[in-house]
């Protein structure tokens, strides 16, 4: 079993000193680099869903630190993602609006300067994405479709955000996947999952389709996702200085055209956290029992909001009900053999009480 490594960081710390925690958390989860060669490709993978700045999307310093240190030690790195549906529509016919480059731009986690970013969307339908299904895809009865980048990487590294989600409850590592799919293969998983009407309005004008194949395989389907990295992947690293803990993954939960409801309950927990491991389910694990954990500080306003607003939906109402051994996330990720729930925690600079109450989360 791989550790999670786990540093408190102290509210309001100046940049150099959360990002020694970053790299301190990165060198430590990956075994000092072990695993790289010199000329490697190196794919870092961000949460960069929206144009919202962090928390919403990941913290610029994980990718800056994480891209220098290994540029540092020979390896080419390469910055992926395509933005959710919302904000980047493509279909068989190109990109219909939006841009992940510019999304990346105005979240503040890179400039128009950032050579090392590709927009996914940017490599072609056909000739961008390449067809993975696997005897641990049977959730997805045809497949899925990945982008090529994570084929030609040698290594992958994720660096997610530690966020609720308005539709699937949270959004942490395995769900940040998502943003490797090529849109009719989004299209395919949301279709099983709550609130799709709002997925298809966003996808209106494309020749896309939505389809739920009634097998209530949400979860399951992104989990799934990463059995095609499974190989490669190598850290997950989350920043979690701030915390979505309503609402979410953008800053608002739901958008009805130029209407926002639901705006984001954003936490700062002291201490801060940065973890890594590289299992990706124990970084997973610890990853839902720190949400669950900042959940019990929402006020009493946005909890009710929360509530009223996504009543309907089991996966945001069962979060704090449901053991972290018990989430479909994990269950399901161990199940097909992506990993297993964290052996060991190595803690720094976080109090013994903060310590006891997570890892009695974990048990």
């Amino acid at each position: 079993m791989k550790p999670v490594f786990v540093n408190g960081v102290r509210a309001g710390c100046p940049d150099n000193q959360l990002a020694t925690c970053i790299l301190e958390a990165f060198l430590a989860a990956s075994d000092n680099c072990s695993w790289l060669r010199e000329g490697n490709v190196v794919l870092l993978k961000p949460a960069l869903n929206s144009p919202d700045p962090f928390p919403s999307t990941t913290h610029p310093l994980a990718i800056r630190v994480v891209a220098e240190l290994l540029e540092d030690r020979g390896a080419k790195v390469v910055i992926g993602d395509q933005s959710g549906i919302e904000h980047v529509l493509h279909h068989p016919g190109g990109v219909i609006r939006g841009s992940s480059r510019e999304n990346l731009i105005r979240s503040g986690m890179g400039t128009d300067k950032e050579s090392r970013f590709v927009s996914f969307e940017g490599d072609g339908w056909d000739t961008g994405f390449y067809h993975h299904q696997s005897e641990h895809t049977r959730s997805w009865p045809g497949g899925f479709f990945i982008t090529r980048r994570a084929e030609e990487a040698d290594h992958i590294i994720c660096l997610p955000r530690l966020s609720t989600h308005s539709q699937a409850g949270a959004t942490l590592g395995l769900k940040c996947m998502v943003g490797m799919l090529r849109e009719d293969s989004r299209m395919e998983f949301h279709a099983n999952g709550p609130y799709n009407s709002f997925i298809t309005g966003a996808a209106r004008g494309s020749t896309l389709v939505s389809r739920d194949d009634g097998t209530g395989t949400f979860f399951e389907k992104i989990v799934e996702i990463s059995d095609a990295i499974r190989e490669k992947l190598r850290v997950t690293l989350v920043v979690a200085t701030k915390a979505q803990v309503t609402f979410g993954p953008d800053r608002f939960g739901i958008r009805l055209g130029p209407l926002s409801l639901g705006r984001a309950y954003v936490c700062s927990p002291d201490p801060g956290f940065v973890f890594a491991s590289a299992d990706p389910v124990a970084a997973e694990a610890f990853a839902l029992a720190l949400l669950s954990e900042l959940k019990t500080t929402v006020p009493f306003w946005p909890r009710l909001t929360e509530r009223i607003l996504l009543s309907q939906n089991r996966n945001v109402q069962d979060l704090q009900k449901i053991g972290v051994r018990d989430h479909p996330y994990i269950r399901h990720a161990i199940a097909i053999g992506l990993g297993g729930i964290p052996g060991e925690i190595v803690y720094a600079q976080v109090a013994d009480a903060v310590r006891d109450r997570l890892n009695r989360a974990l048990r």
